[in-house]
Formats: C-alpha cells, structure tokens, sequence
C-alpha cells in the first residue's frame, strides 16, 4: 500500500522525501506523475530500468532475479502522482573502475522519459550507500582545505570574482584586472565560461600572467587569491590543457560539467598533476533540472558534483538576474553541499549571477556564512575599480553580520 505525503500548495511539487541508505543497493528517488496506478509503473520503471524481462527460453535465474531493480517505496501525493524509491542492485556495477557511469545509465539511460503512460518522470535524488561511497574521494579541498590555502580561518567571509568582459581580453588585461581585485582583497578568481582560450589569449601566457600579477599580491600584502583558468574541452584534451595550466601557476581549475561530462570531473579532480581545487560551473543545468516536466533535480547534479571531487559549486544568486530556485530549496542545495555524507567532505557553494552589495544579504540570509560570493560587473564594471568593488561587497557583508542590513525580499 503506498504511503500518502502531504501535498503542496497549488501544482507544485512537495519537498522530496528523504530514505536511509541501503546496504545492497543505491536508490533512485523518481517523482512520477501517471494516467496508471503509480505503484504499477513504479514497478515498471523498476524492471525495465534495470535488467528488463527475462528472455532466451527456460526458466529465469536466481542470479537474474538478484539483478533486478525493485520498488523500495512509494509516497503518494494524490492519485498516480507521488515519489518512488527503486533499489537497484549494487552487485550490478562494474568490478573495478569508477561506478559513476552505470550509476547514471541505471538511474536514467533506459527510455525512462519516453513512457507514453507517464506524463511526469523526474529524477529527484540519489541516495548511496556506505559501500559505494568508498569508491569516491570526493572533493579534495572543499570548504576546509580551501580555508588553509588561503590562509583563511573558519568563519571569516570569502569572496570571490568572475573576470569580465567574458571574452575579448589579452593574458596582460585579464591579469591586471586579477592584480586590482586581489589587492582589493578577493580569495578567489574564475574566468568567465565564455573565456575559451582563443589564439588573442591562450591559455597558458593568461595563466602564467595572472599567476605573476598574484605572487606579486601575496608578496605586498600577504593576500593568497585561488585563480582558476576555464579548460572545458574533450576530456583527454582537457587533462593535458590542466597540467599545463598547474605548471604554469594556475591555483585552481574550472570545468563545466554539462559541456565536458560529469565523469571528467572525477578524472581531473583524481589526477595527480593537478592537484589544485576545482570550481564546478553550472550554466546549461536548467535545461535538465527546470521545473515542471521530465528532467534531473538540480540536487542529483550537486550530490554528483560533490561526490566526483567538485570543490565549488555555482549555486545561482537570490535577487540576481538568473531565475534561481526559491530560499527554501536553495538551502536544499546546499544542504546536499555541505551535510555530513560518509567520507565525501564538503563543497563549498558559490553564488553567482547579478551579485551586487544590494543583493548580498539576501544570500547569506539563505546560504549563511559559509558561502563563497561570486561577482563579476560588481566589482569589474565598478567606477572606480575592481579593488573598490571588492571594498563595496566587504562592506555589505559586513553590515548585513552586523545587523544593520536586510535581505534584499525583506
């Protein structure tokens, strides 16, 4: 008999319900919403997403009875509308190597969104078990570690940069803009995703470039600042263009996974020569995850993140010009993020996309205190300089911690 939940206000979907790990398999947690009886077709999605029927004449095995996905759970919001939990066999995944890649095809890859009988089918999240998080090390550095590079202790604010113009800059103006923002005090600077590493500024003179702009910073002020360049290409063209960019002085790196593949962020963030942070770009994840219809929940791509070695993660502003998920849900985000999971450490979130000192509060109202900032015009496009845009956030933190400013919906 399927569990009732409780429903949400109009047609939105209700918060996603939570299930312990299992010891002999992961589960996939599906919201459905069917024409049929939702526990029928969770059976179905059941079958059909792990070994399918039996086939080739006899009768079935118990080994592919042991291979079988099965229903763990059902949780009904109304008639054939709820969540499913299905268990798919751990003894299903590869003997050897990393399991990510069966993970996804069995959590996904089957026609699960082609099912003429359902007209919703989303994946919500992904709950692991101990024995499969072993097969991860998750972030290298994450909240803690990037605290010691940069000589930071827990608790003082961070604050972080995206160099702009996105495109159109040589390797000596992205790193004079870098030099400004560092002496303003910034812990962290990206490139843009659209800095692609063109023939007017190639990879490796703009590493190189910025990275002595940076010593240059440390060695006035003390300031430690993480710059990590954007490599996104072919997975193997991608590790070689992140070992040059490590010897060349780069102090992190930045993928976006949706163009590059989420396993390639396990190869890189595993890879010996490249042992620095890697900051996870996000853009192109509302094609999967906006809400209504079929499509991956925005926290099955976090949890991935995290576990693959993701050291930050873009999560988008409250109060910027991207549609972002609701404060509510946003702290689910970073929940995924930052709760305790096995030995995977944390990510730290980032928040990106129209953050100003005006929208800052709104932020840190949702996120607390451990949550890197990432602003771009606001401290680039700043009238009088980048170091006087990092100077202007600062303040509004600080106001905000104070109590002296509001979140920016209040």
């Amino acid at each position: 008999m399927a569990n009732q939940v409780g429903t949400a206000p109009g047609d939105a979907e209700p918060s996603i319900p939570q299930w312990s790990p299992l010891p002999d398999a992961f589960l996939g947690i599906y919201y459905i919403e069917t024409r049929a009886n939702l526990h029928r077709t969770a059976e179905f999605i059941a079958l059909e997403e792990s070994a399918g029927s039996w086939s080739g004449g006899g009768t079935a095995t118990a080994l592919y009875a042991r291979s079988l996905g099965r229903v763990h759970d059902v949780r009904e919001i109304a008639p054939g509308r709820g969540y499913a939990a299905i268990a798919y066999p751990a003894g299903n995944l590869p003997e050897r190597g990393s399991p990510f890649a069966a993970i996804w095809l069995y959590l996904l890859a089957g026609p699960l969104f082609e099912r003429p009988f359902a007209d919703v089918i989303r994946l919500a999240d992904v709950v692991l078990p101990d024995g499969i998080l072993t097969a991860f090390r998750g972030p290298r550095f994450g909240i803690s570690g990037t605290r010691a590079l940069l000589r930071q202790p827990p608790g003082e604010l961070l604050f972080g940069g995206i160099v702009k113009p996105g495109a159109g800059l040589t390797p000596d103006e992205v790193a004079a803009r870098c030099e400004a923002a560092a002496r303003g005090g910034v812990h962290l600077i990206k490139d843009d995703e659209k800095m692609n590493n063109p023939v007017y500024c190639p990879l490796h003179a703009r590493v190189a470039a910025v990275s002595r702009a940076l010593r240059r910073v440390e060695d006035d002020t003390g300031q430690r600042v993480i710059y990590c360049p954007h490599l996104t290409g072919r997975p193997d063209q991608m590790l070689e263009a992140a070992r040059a960019a490590v010897e060349a002085g780069a102090t992190g790196l930045m993928v976006n996974v949706f163009a590059a593949g989420l396993a390639a962020l396990q190869m890189l963030s595993e890879d010996a020569a490249t042992e620095v942070p890697i900051y996870v770009h996000s853009g192109g994840r509302s094609a999967l995850a906006h809400h209504p219809g079929n499509g991956i929940d925005v926290r099955v791509f976090a949890r991935f993140a995290r576990l693959l070695g993701g050291d930050y993660l873009d999560l988008y502003a409250q109060g910027g010009y991207l549609r972002p998920e609701a404060p509510a849900q946003t702290r689910e985000l970073a929940n995924v993020l930052r709760a305790p999971w096995g030995a995977i450490a944390p990510v730290l979130p980032t928040c990106s996309g129209g953050l100003t000192p005006q929208t800052l509060a709104a932020n840190y109202e949702t996120l607390g205190r451990d949550v890197l900032p990432m602003a771009g015009s606001a401290i680039f496009g700043h009238p009088l300089g980048a170091a006087a845009g990092v100077a202007a956030l600062r303040q509004a933190a600080e106001r905000y911690f104070q109590g002296l400013a509001s979140p920016s919906w209040s």
